[in-house]
């Protein structure tokens, strides 16, 4: 499906050849060997950001999938693979990317460290990886929605950052699916024609980050397309009032929208 609003062209415009291990089906859990396996796959995880500054998708591919080889539970690997794919228009690749993030973060809910330095160390990766998507986002033309995205990453990140300097409170892993990956997921599906998963989806980036402008905006532009006016002139309000700028051709739309349905 095709859509006119930049506010989802940025995040879809934004791989999987083989098939994979289904994540769902794999305890996450990690150990010293898993570590080691997450410090190896950066070397081709860096590789494929670069890749993706210049725009090179097949290489960036390549390189996501060589990072997801050596270490199936990264999460970020697999979220870039589906940049990577949209990039490409490959839009059945790129949801099956963003799935296998999703439910990677899913998986770690409530998980059990054995000790303190694990669960220090798995934060400080954390950090880190958000870091180097930070980065890319900020190499990327700023736009609204990369704005938007920087912010929600930067987020997470403040979190991630209080939590590790709380220090030893609490030796169970809480999170949730990060507001960005759930919107970006949610475009891929617009994008394939499945408004119902997109919906869902950008509902759950709301719920993960009430702030979410970009989620708004795109929740707004599938309530249009599926005959709910009022929900959709509800949504480019919450949009607006979060400080996101929807744009004024989807506003328009919306209103002739109104209008049709009166007569």
């Amino acid at each position: 499906m095709r859509s006119r609003y930049p506010s989802l062209v940025v995040t879809l415009g934004l791989v999987l050849g083989a098939p994979l291990t289904s994540i769902a089906q794999t305890t996450v859990t990690r150990s010293v060997q898993t570590t080691g396996a997450r410090d190896r796959a950066r070397a081709p995880y860096n590789v494929g950001l670069e890749n993706m500054h210049a725009e090179a998708w097949d290489e960036a591919v390549k390189s996501f999938r060589s990072a997801i080889e050596i270490d199936p539970t990264f999460e970020m690997a697999f979220y870039m693979l589906g940049r990577a794919n949209m990039g490409q228009k490959k839009y059945a690749d790129a949801i099956g990317a963003y799935e296998k993030c999703r439910d990677l973060y899913r998986a770690q809910v409530g998980r059990q460290f054995t000790n303190a330095q694990e669960r220090q160390r798995d934060r400080e990766t954390r950090l880190r990886e958000i870091d180097e998507v930070i980065r890319s986002y900020q190499a990327s033309p700023q736009t609204l929605q990369i704005q938007d995205a920087i912010r929600q990453l930067q987020n997470q990140r403040r979190e991630l950052d209080e939590a590790l300097k709380r220090g030893n409170t609490t030796m169970t892993l809480e999170t949730s699916v990060p507001a960005y990956v759930s919107t970006s997921l949610g475009s891929a599906y617009f994008r394939s024609g499945r408004l119902q998963d997109a919906e869902r989806e950008y509902k759950a980036a709301i719920a993960a980050d009430a702030k979410a402008g970009e989620a708004y905006s795109n929740l707004a532009v599938v309530y249009m397309e599926t005959g709910r006016i009022g929900d959709a002139e509800k949504s480019v309000k919450l949009a607006e009032k979060v400080g996101f700028k929807v744009h004024p051709q989807l506003k328009e739309d919306i209103k002739n929208r109104r209008k049709a349905g009166s007569l």
